[in-house]
């Protein structure tokens, strides 16, 4: 009887075993980033709902070895069963999503929803090409413009060495005058320590990480770029699920998503809050500052609708319809 009872309990162990599947998911960004953050909340909300048979170990820092470019062809080989990842760094295997980073396009995070809305369609096609499905997606704080003294005018700009984190905000501050630097983040604060640098185009969160103030006296908040984020599963592990478990991903996915972006739209304002506080002169651009932004910015708009695919100029030209 003991032992029937212990054998009995061995199969239900096993059965509970085998039927538990563990994703490790890609992240780039420290535990303590707000994003990696989300991640973690959806992941204990995956766990809780499926009854623990499905568990994401969100696995922060990149530690699992994978660079930025890398990581959509990683989740599409299955190298990943499931990865978080900005779009940005998939332009040179997909080039409409480059929608989501060009320059003035999107003034805030409410554009931002009214532009994801738009391209979601195309971006969930291209993502099942790709042999994934994007669960959700968030948008990050915009970039904004440090620098030592107030930028109030593209005549401010001049010649200013500017460090950018891609091609896009390269090309966007050369053609307003600026002197931009494309290189790495590490690289970034060495170079503004040294004096390499004369100011730096980035997030309200990047600028308190970096600890700014210690280099810089003002930041503009001319946010013009609000690059999205996506988590997303390779299709073959997410289909090998359950058809209940699946539809219960989805779900989480769907209702989780309004709160993870919130996070970010919060996290904007608490960092942006925090850089005066440590000194720092925080302003808004004005209205000809940002019209002139804006102008300069068009040539990017007008390449992409070339450059993108058969659904780039329909979706660019009914995002500038309704943004107005």
């Amino acid at each position: 009887m003991k032992f029937t009872t212990v054998a009995a309990a061995l199969v239900l162990m096993t059965t509970a075993a085998d039927a538990q599947t563990t994703w490790q998911m890609h992240i780039n960004f420290p535990a303590g980033n707000f994003d990696t953050q989300n991640a973690m909340k959806f992941a204990d909300a995956v766990k809780e709902e499926t009854n623990g048979e499905v568990v994401i170990e969100v696995m922060a820092g990149g530690s699992l070895g994978l660079k930025g470019p890398e990581v959509l062809g990683a989740v599409r080989d299955g190298i990943v069963p499931i990865a978080h990842y900005h779009l940005d760094t998939a332009v040179g295997d997909e080039p409409f999503f480059a929608i989501q980073g060009l320059p003035y396009l999107t003034r805030g995070f409410d554009d931002a929803a009214k532009l994801n809305a738009l391209a979601k369609p195309t971006f969930d096609k291209i993502a099942e090409r790709n042999n994934q499905k994007i669960l959700y997606s968030v948008f990050w704080p915009g970039a904004q413009l440090y620098t030592s003294e107030p930028v109030e005018a593209v005549s401010d700009l001049s010649a200013l060495k500017i460090r950018t984190a891609n091609k896009s905000s390269t090309d966007f501050l050369a053609d307003v005058g600026a002197a931009p630097v494309l290189m790495p983040w590490a690289d970034a604060l060495v170079a503004l320590a040294s004096g390499g640098l004369d100011g730096i185009a980035t997030s309200s969160t990047s600028g308190v990480d970096g600890k700014f103030w210690e280099f810089m006296g003002a930041v503009n908040t001319i946010s013009y770029v609000n690059p999205t984020a996506v988590v997303a599963v390779n299709l073959d592990a997410f289909n090998a699920l359950s058809a209940e478990n699946q539809q219960i991903i989805m779900d989480i996915a769907a209702r989780m998503e309004p709160e993870l972006r919130s996070v970010a739209a919060t996290e904007d304002t608490v960092r942006l809050k925090e850089l005066g506080e440590q000194g720092m002169a925080v302003s808004a651009p004005s209205e000809a500052f940002a019209t002139a932004l804006e102008e300069a910015a068009r040539k990017q708009w007008d390449a992409f609708a070339e450059s993108g695919g058969p659904e780039a100029r329909p979706v660019l030209d009914a995002y500038l319809a309704e943004r107005k």
